[in-house]
């Protein structure tokens, strides 16, 4: 056994701790030891030391070989930790020298180390068979991590299938033929070309004939989404929620302890422990395979809303209060990132809030949050939720809370996000007692200037009462929720504010955005605003916030084209930003800047939209406009703004229009998230995809059937 172990040259090679890799052996003969513990030992050792955080070493390279003998050894126990530890060290199909971030400064040291993962890469390849004779091992877990390690490493995907395949007809294990399934899946997809022919009619079988074993249905649904949609069998959301039903009868039946029975010693290791959380995941009444596959399914189906909306409202029913804690999660990512069919899946979510478990009602308000832009239509159930609260007598801790943290914010900050009246009172109440948090800002931009009358003294009192010395960040947003009320007794405290700023650059530019907003009624800040503006010394940055109230203020384009010039030459992104969408609002007033915005190379959307407001060159502008439109899908809510500012001379780009209304995907949602588990904690921005949406409509009224 782990002949020529002794013949290398362990002491010239390193790892994470050490250039002298000489305890590596004692690890390796650690992992064929009769001793559990000391089998967990070696394994934390190599995975610490060896294979640190994902890391190659010429040791780990090393190691391929009698890692490989280890995992043939008949009867070892642990073979199946081996087998995973050597597709890590693999790193996948195949490494990308781009990916690698070598840490050395010397071209030939940076070249070495990026030779290492290929070696390793290589070396497991190179004797992936060993796999393969894997698949009939007696113990189902080694033939499980073999199937997984065959969908990864082996170089032969044709080979490989027909293995996979010719074993389902045999193997017995649950798990191992949830490994065989996925294995297959993972193939297919990986060479849709080459394999997905085949694949596809095996995965369909497993999924229409699964038999009594729901989880293998569902785990050969997901693999036949991810490699052929278009096989999907018609019922496919139906053998989705047999799936959870079946594992809620499950949890329902069963008796066992939450605490797994211990077959080994616990160490004080890493293995030892993720081995327990495992065991003790799946010994737990509520825990099997269903959820992760569930968000699998998900992910895998993609753009279906078809048939992800139906499956969410299937979870969001579920007997079992863990699986719609879970569908909470999903029912966020789902409905911020892909535009909703209609209104029952945000009433499946609010009623949640009819439930007695405080988690579930904290998690659907959550989500209602990011959801608020269209979520008007369940207003009243936020409300009835909070009158219930009272009515009831509910109390929550607040350790360690906020108040927006605890339920009863929550809700009242979905109700703010919609401007909805009945929240005012409960907003005067926090904006009197605390400090104005981050989301005052979205808050008053809600309710708008209508709100000024409620709001404003709160927030005038509150400016008036604060230290004149204190130059922190209430003052900050308190001058913004001022300028967005457009509080007109307020005005005076806001030029005071502007006036008083000194060396304080960011409560001047708060107190002249607002400003910006009070708009003409703010004419007594004219000759203030003229003498920032006029500033030559001042900063860039501060001279286009002055130019823009300026602008706001008197329509004097005159006094503020010099301010947006130099803010156009500035070489930072964001201050020729902020000078470009104020030569935008001028118009044909700012036709001296024309030239500027032409010479930029390439040009971007702003200076693409300021151009069109100078000159209403539709032609000009549209080709660059329809250009970002495809590559910067971040910016088309503006480019539709414009578009519908062109009336019917935006016809031209209809067809993009039309495929945004048709999409049903959220503009911003990124495909790239739906990869990985962490997608069910994404949240796209919904009110800008809803402002997107309206603007198209407008274009295509506008245009008509152009």
């Amino acid at each position: 056994m782990l002949t020529g172990i002794d013949d290398v040259d362990w002491a010239s090679m390193g790892h994470a701790y050490t250039d002298s890799a000489t305890d590596v052996p004692d690890l390796l003969w650690g992992l064929a030891s009769e001793d559990p513990a000391r089998r967990d030992i070696a394994l934390d050792g190599l995975y610490g030391a060896v294979h640190h955080q994902g890391d190659v070493y010429d040791s780990t390279v090393a190691c391929i070989p009698f890692l490989f003998e280890l995992a043939s050894m008949p009867g070892l126990p642990d073979r199946a930790a081996i087998v995973r530890l050597l597709c890590s060290v693999a790193g996948g199909r195949n490494p990308d020298a781009a990916e690698l971030d070598a840490p050395f400064e010397d071209e030939r040291e940076n070249a070495a180390y990026v030779q290492l993962y290929f070696d390793a890469w290589a070396g497991v390849r190179e004797r992936a068979d060993a796999f393969l004779t894997l698949l009939g091992d007696p113990d189902p877990e080694v033939r499980a991590a073999a199937a997984e390690a065959l969908g990864e490493v082996h170089p032969h995907p044709e080979r490989v299938l027909d293995a996979l395949c010719g074993r389902l007809p045999v193997e017995r294990d649950p798990r191992a033929l949830r490994a065989l399934v996925g294995a297959i899946g993972e193939l297919a997809g990986a060479h849709p070309e080459q394999l997905g022919d085949a694949a596809e009619p095996v995965l369909r079988e497993m999924v229409l004939s699964g038999g009594a074993d729901h989880e293998l249905r569902l785990a050969a649904l997901v693999q036949l989404a991810r490699c052929a949609p278009r096989a999907l069998p018609a019922h496919s959301v139906r053998i989705a929620l047999d799936t959870l039903r079946s594992a809620y009868e499950r949890k329902a039946s069963a008796a066992r302890a939450a605490e797994p029975a211990r077959e080994r010693p616990r160490t004080d290791t890493m293995v030892s422990y993720l081995r327990d959380l495992e065991a003790t995941h799946y010994a737990l009444a509520d825990s099997d395979a269903t959820p992760d596959l569930l968000l699998e399914l998900h992910h895998a189906l993609g753009d279906r809303s078809d048939l992800r909306f139906p499956l969410l409202l299937g979870q969001l029913g579920s007997a079992d209060w863990g699986q719609r804690m879970a569908a909470i999660r999903m029912a966020g990512a789902l409905m911020t990132g892909w535009r909703i069919p209609d209104d029952e899946p945000l009433v499946a979510l609010a009623g949640q809030l009819r439930e007695p478990e405080l988690r579930l009602n904290k998690a659907a308000l959550l989500e209602l949050q990011y959801l608020a832009p269209v979520a008007r239509v369940v207003a009243d159930d936020v409300v009835a939720f909070v009158e219930d609260w009272w009515e009831s007598g509910r109390t929550e801790s607040m350790d360690g809370l906020r108040w927006l943290d605890t339920a009863i914010g929550r809700a009242m900050e979905v109700l703010a996000l919609q401007g909805d009246d009945r929240a005012l009172n409960a907003l005067k109440s926090v904006l009197s007692r605390l400090d104005p948090p981050e989301e005052t800002e979205r808050w008053l931009t809600a309710y708008g200037p209508e709100a000024g009358a409620e709001l404003g003294p709160v927030l005038h009192e509150r400016l008036t009462d604060l230290d004149p010395d204190d130059r922190g960040v209430t003052r900050r947003r308190l001058l913004d929720g001022l300028g967005i009320l457009r509080h007109r007794p307020s005005l005076p405290l806001v030029i005071a504010a502007l006036r008083d700023s000194g060396d304080d650059a960011a409560t001047g530019r708060y107190a002249l955005k607002a400003l910006a907003r009070y708009g003409t009624a703010a004419t007594e800040a004219a000759p203030l605003l003229r003498e920032r503006v006029s500033d030559a010394a001042a900063r860039d940055p501060d001279r286009t916030e002055a130019a823009a109230a300026l602008w706001a203020v008197t329509g004097d384009a005159e006094a503020v084209l010099p301010a947006l010039g130099a803010g156009l030459r500035s070489e930072r992104r964001y201050e020729r930003r902020a000078a470009l969408q104020v030569i935008g609002s001028l118009g044909p007033a700012a036709v001296s800047l024309a030239a500027s915005l032409r010479g930029t190379e390439p040009q971007g959307v702003d200076e693409a939209v300021a151009l069109w407001r100078i000159t209403g060159d539709a032609e000009e502008a549209l080709p660059v406009l329809s250009h970002h439109w495809t590559a910067q899908p971040v910016h088309r809510p503006e480019i539709a703004a414009c578009l519908v500012e062109m009336g019917p001379a935006a016809a031209p780009a209809l067809p993009l229009v039309r495929a945004e209304l048709s999409s049903p995907r959220r503009h911003r949602t990124d495909i790239t998230h739906e990869t990985a588990h962490a997608a069910v904690n994404v949240r796209g921005d919904v009110a800008s995809d809803e402002e997107l949406l309206r603007g198209c409509r407008c274009i295509v009224a506008a245009c008509g059937t152009g």
